[in-house]
């Protein structure tokens, strides 16, 4: 922000002090709708993390009947390692199934800057994770006086990794894939997969529009539930007992304070928001520089916008406030919504 801007920054007491009012305010809007929002972090975890609806709905991903999953044990989502990255990695979803896949399911309401490096640099550390925890139940802590063949045992298992699979479900549009689901590995210029125990299956809900006519399978059951529930007035159980839990577990009116509290907090800008807000309007300020339309009273204008988008007031206010036009106003919002609605 520019010495002559005319902005005072609120101090770090008074932030928090407002973002704490605007979580009471958010909870009051959720209780208006009857389900909660699977789409963001408390309520999507509050919907899968529930052993039986996580076994049905990797059934549903995996499709096969012959190595069907009959059981599923959800892990503690920390990744317990350095990685060079402010925000230290924690899964939505960790699990192991019965027959040994190490299961990370992520929820991505919005799409961030390097998404797919994301994906690579949070499948590293899981994939790492999953390894040592591999290495500790099947060697454990070997004492220093092994024998020969305790030792071959050892080495010959060095390098070897169990299955981890890592399925994102995004509500954006997924680059470079055409339709719902992608499912993506290492392959080589002649299309074979270097192997198959890594493997991204990646969900893009923008592109799944299947009437309730046509939902056949336990996939599409499970995706249909997770893109309407946010905006539904009644969502179908499929007469499956599993998928009513399910359901019930989004009742808003159902709901702890402290899930709706957690789901208000996942709706309002965190230190990760607020960094891309500033880059907003870092960008709003140079762009409008370099085609020399913006002076400090334009720059303004637009921080001035931006803060009330954030505050969620109507966008004639905005305009009649700001002094800027409609279009640009929905265009800050588009800009905004990309990752504010986490």
């Amino acid at each position: 922000m520019s010495e002559n801007s005319g902005i005072v920054p609120i101090s770090l007491a008074d932030r928090d002090l407002y973002r704490e009012q605007w979580v009471d305010k958010t909870v009051e809007e959720i209780k208006k709708h009857k389900y909660l929002n699977p789409l963001y972090d408390a309520a999507f975890k509050a919907f899968l993390s529930d052993e039986q609806a996580l076994k049905s709905f990797l059934n549903g991903v995996f499709k096969d009947d012959r190595n069907k999953i009959e059981s599923v044990v959800i892990k503690n989502p920390e990744i317990n390692m350095i990685f060079p990255v402010v925000k230290p990695f924690r899964l939505d979803i960790r699990a192991k199934t019965s027959n040994g896949y190490c299961i990370n399911v992520e929820m991505q309401k919005a799409r961030p800057d390097y998404f797919v490096d994301r994906m690579f640099l949070q499948q590293s550390a899981f994939l790492i994770q999953s390894k040592y925890e591999w290495d500790q139940a099947n060697f454990g802590d070997m004492p220093s006086n092994l024998s020969d063949e305790e030792r071959a045992k050892r080495e010959i298992h060095r390098y070897e990794i169990p299955p981890t699979y890592t399925i994102w479900i995004c509500d954006f549009p997924v680059p470079k894939q055409k339709s719902y689901r992608g499912d993506w590995s290492v392959r080589n210029e002649k299309g074979l997969t270097l192997s198959d125990k890594v493997m991204y299956i990646v969900y893009d809900l923008t592109k799944f529009n299947k009437p309730y006519e046509e939902i056949r399978t336990a996939e599409d059951r499970w995706l249909y539930l997770l893109k309407h529930a946010g905006t539904a007035e009644s969502l179908p159980d499929f007469k499956d007992d599993i998928i009513a839990k399910a359901i019930n577990r989004l009742l808003v009116n159902r709901a702890s304070d402290k899930l709706l509290k957690e789901q208000a907090k996942d709706m309002v800008m965190t230190e990760e928001e607020l960094d891309y807000l500033a880059m907003l309007k870092v960008r709003a300020r140079s762009e409008g520089k370099a085609e020399g339309l913006v002076d400090g009273r334009n720059e303004r204008n637009v921080e001035m916008a931006l803060d009330m988008l954030a505050d969620n007031e109507p966008i004639e206010k905005i305009v009649k406030y700001s002094h800027l036009s409609m279009e640009k106003v929905l265009e800050l919002r588009n800009s905004q919504a990309m990752f504010t609605e986490k």
